[in-house]
């Protein structure tokens, strides 16, 4: 076997370990994914029938997407991930929609500020998270280009309690999933752990809104709070005619 051929298997291999654990934290719901797309549905809605060009980052498989995109017109499809065992199910799930779409493996957060293309709906979930608090700032700036007018970003992404520590907020979420998430072995919670721990960088909602006016978005909407206070889905959108 060749080496790059043993980096293909280990690719996969390291992507269904992962999404073994990622698709039982998705069909139990544990991160709110079913209010996330309902509310993408909904802004799709908003629409009347147009259609919409659409900029999926961190698409994953696009399971849920592709389920959404199905009942809206759509013109256009683009999935971005890092993964290239995810963009080619997701190429499978988006490609029964029957919509121009186009797939890139890239880290998105490198890719975006590259991109020139304006498109009328952007969204990411839980990912956004991943970026040290100075970044995002700069981040939802590069998006707030991307947004036509008339369009909307939409983002899923763990949040904090108003003057919440990330310290606090991490041992938060600990006590409150480590007993709800049963359908994870031990392991499989300390490998989630473990990457929350050292990757999660969860902002509050009033900060949230400072940045996306900070860059330009004209409303800053707040669709869902889950329980516990550890989950949102907000919805920001430029001022009415403007670039």
């Amino acid at each position: 076997m060749s080496s790059e051929a043993g980096e293909d298997v280990e690719n996969v291999r390291s992507f269904f370990d992962q999404w073994g654990i990622y698709r039982r934290v998705i069909e139990r719901n544990y991160l709110f994914h079913r209010e996330a797309y309902a509310e993408v549905d909904r802004v799709l809605g908003g629409f009347g029938g147009r259609a919409v060009s659409v900029l999926d980052l961190g698409s994953g498989d696009a399971s849920y997407m592709a389920d959404v995109l199905g009942r809206h017109a759509v013109a256009s499809y683009h999935g971005v991930d890092i993964s290239p065992v995810a963009l080619a199910l997701a190429r499978e799930n988006v490609g029964r929609v029957g919509c121009a779409a186009e797939f890139t493996q890239a880290d998105f957060f490198a890719l975006v500020p590259g991109v020139r293309e304006a498109v009328d709906f952007v969204y990411i979930g839980l990912s956004l998270h991943h970026l040290p608090p100075e970044d995002k700032g700069r981040f939802l700036a590069e998006l707030r280009r991307l947004v036509k007018p008339g369009g909307c970003l939409l983002v899923c992404e763990p949040i904090c309690r108003a003057g919440e520590s990330r310290s606090d907020v991490l041992s938060r979420w600990w006590e409150v999933v480590s007993p709800k998430w049963s359908e994870l072995s031990p392991a499989d919670m300390e490998s989630v752990k473990e990457h929350v721990f050292g990757n999660d960088y969860p902002e509050s909602l009033d900060t949230y809104g400072a940045l996306a006016r900070a860059a330009g978005f004209a409303a800053v909407s707040v669709r869902f709070v889950c329980p516990d206070e550890l989950y949102a889905v907000l919805e920001f959108r430029p001022a009415a005619g403007l670039r």
